[in-house]
């Protein structure tokens, strides 16, 4: 138990698609399937909504232990324990949304979802505790269940982005960044990954080093949201297409 919980990091290195982080995406996986569709084709309403409110209230318990398990071990610091990065403030969107069902939450969720959270766990910076550590275990839990929050509005709740969610969240994820940034030059943090590129292989490393990179995230982070729509907007024109094929 010691162990689990050490403020020291962990003896072996992590290495992406090793046997530990296959069994971890894997779980991931089978989970996000089977309460995507233990909820999409339950009866019961009410049983549904129990069901969200509790993944809502694990979201706070998750996000909540991690920064006690900081503050009791002593390496809560302020220069990366704010929950600032976009994954930490979707895991706190994330349970506004689900409480609420709020749709103008989704809209940018959906792309910090896919873009950040999708990434996160595919290319984890896990500060050195890997598995079975309790920040490994905390890590894989917070990043799904953004995830899982985004597809239960997709799958559940039936909503879906459009060309203004996107629009709408290229602007806030400007103006967050602008906000951010000059907290981490008090602080000396890389929130956002504003000051630099992290240390475990991600899309970031094509960038320009800094302070060029700061110039090439935004151009990086609106293909990537482009992307994530993509699918949406190929439906759309399909449609399109047929309705034009029936009047005709």
């Amino acid at each position: 138990m010691k162990v689990f919980f050490s403020p020291n990091g962990s003896e072996s290195d992590f290495y992406i698609l090793s046997e530990y982080h296959i069994y971890t995406l894997l779980t991931i996986t089978f989970t996000l399937i089977f309460v995507l569709c233990y909820a999409k084709y339950c009866n019961d309403l009410e049983k549904v909504n129990r069901l969200r409110l509790g993944l809502a209230s694990s979201l706070i318990l998750i996000e909540v232990s991690w920064h006690v398990w900081a503050l009791i071990v002593g390496v809560w610091h302020i220069n990366h324990a704010l929950p600032l990065h976009l994954c930490s403030v979707g895991a706190i969107l994330s349970i506004f949304m689900l409480l609420k069902r709020k749709y103008s939450i989704f809209e940018v969720l959906y792309f910090w979802a896919i873009a950040g959270s999708v990434q996160a766990i595919l290319t984890p910076d896990l500060r050195g505790y890997n598995f079975p550590h309790f920040h490994y275990f905390w890590y894989f839990a917070s990043h799904s269940m953004v995830i899982l929050a985004v597809l239960w509005m997709l799958i559940v709740e039936k909503v879906r982005p459009t060309w203004s969610s996107l629009r709408k969240t290229v602007l806030v994820t400007i103006l967050y960044a602008l906000v951010v940034y000059p907290i981490n030059v008090v602080t000396g943090g890389n929130y956002m990954l504003l000051m630099q590129a992290p240390v475990v292989p991600t899309l970031a490393d094509f960038l320009d080093v800094w302070p060029g990179y700061i110039f090439w995230l935004p151009v990086v982070a609106l293909l990537i949201a482009t992307m994530c729509y993509l699918p949406f907007a190929i439906f759309d024109a399909s449609r399109l297409n047929e309705k034009k094929e029936i009047t005709t």
